[in-house]
């Protein structure tokens, strides 16, 4: 049997375990944790919101953010995971992929792999399983493992 990787993530950490043989046991090998996705956004942000004056008159007004910090966070570090993932690939570590994540970031995990470690994704499924061992993912994955 092929190696097989089975990564379970979600915004703020993410397992990689490595099953060896068909009913082999799951063998954790890496633990990515993001500090950031786990803080709150205002603890994101470096400073207050700026000030702008209105376009007409003389009123001034905070600034909003840009954009969601907490998203942002999110995707940096599904980013993360699909460059460990991807340096895996390239050192042959692995031939088969299980990928496990709450849906948004399963959805995050799937913009950012490359082709060439998407092409060894044998399944993917939209559960939160992370802090879960091997024997948890196991019962859950039966019929993919």
């Amino acid at each position: 049997m092929a190696v097989t990787w089975v990564v379970t993530a979600d915004s703020t950490s993410a397992n990689v375990f490595e099953i060896l043989k068909i009913g082999g046991d799951f063998r954790s090998i890496s633990e990515l944790k993001h500090a950031e996705s786990q803080m709150k956004g205002s603890d994101l942000a470096s400073d207050r919101p700026g000030r702008a004056f209105d376009s007409a008159g003389t009123g001034r007004h905070a600034m909003g953010p840009q954009g969601d910090l907490k998203s942002h966070e999110a995707d940096v570090f599904a980013r993360e995971v699909c460059q460990f993932i991807d340096n895996a690939r390239a050192k042959n570590r692995f031939e088969r992929l299980v990928v496990v994540a709450p849906p948004d970031f399963l959805g995050r995990l799937r913009q950012n792999i490359s082709p060439a470690a998407n092409k060894l994704v044998a399944e993917s499924l939209a559960k939160n399983l992370v802090g879960c061992n091997g024997e948890e993912i196991r019962a859950r994955l039966e019929t993919l493992l």
